[in-house]
């Protein structure tokens, strides 16, 4: 592409994902609430008038990054109705759900347990995540499981949380974060499996 004024100019797909990478990393170290329009501009050298035409609020960003998740659930769903009922299937499925954690997963579940009104209006709207897993689980538990059963298998799918706020007061690589999710994962589906 040719430079304009200094910058290569991206096309609109690249803006909306430079926007959503920035706006992540800002609202991670300073808070979704401190960061204001104005810094997004400014990091991203964006006029207001051109972060609001990929976006028309924060608000909206944050559930543009929540819904890449919320797409990895429903494809998630898919292959689980697929899959034969063989007593793995739910190990399986934690791990390929755990597989497809990156660490821009892991910065957006920091900023999605700092903002829990905000988490708790994206739901309300349908745009959360957390609430939809009750389709997975309810797939993948037995019919007579019980509530222990029910509540070990959605631990099963939440290690990655668990350890990053486990993690949360050092400097822990997301590398290391997952790995050990990944333990905790094994450990939790161990039942289930008959391993």
């Amino acid at each position: 592409m040719a430079p304009t004024s200094g910058t290569e100019r991206r096309s609109g797909a690249e803006t909306r994902a430079e926007i959503l990478r920035v706006a992540l990393r800002l609202f991670t170290e300073k808070g979704y609430e401190a960061t204001t329009t104005r810094d997004l501009t400014e990091a991203l050298g964006l006029t207001r008038s051109s972060l609001y035409y990929h976006f028309r609020s924060k608000e909206d960003i944050v559930a543009s990054l929540m819904s890449e998740r919320r797409r990895d659930l429903d494809e998630l769903v898919e292959w689980i109705t697929a899959q034969p009922r063989t007593p793995d299937l739910p190990r399986r499925a934690a791990l390929r759900w755990l597989d497809g954690t990156t660490p821009q997963h892991l910065q957006a579940m920091l900023l999605a347990h700092a903002n829990q009104p905000l988490m708790r209006r994206l739901a309300e709207k349908g745009e959360g995540v957390r609430a939809a897993f009750d389709r997975v689980i309810d797939l993948l538990a037995p019919e007579d499981a019980g509530p222990q059963d029910r509540l070990l298998l959605m631990m099963a799918f939440d290690t990655a949380g668990a350890a990053l706020l486990a993690a949360k007061p050092t400097a822990t690589d997301p590398g290391d974060i997952l790995a050990a999710a990944r333990r905790a994962t094994f450990a939790l589906t161990e039942p289930a499996t008959g391993a």
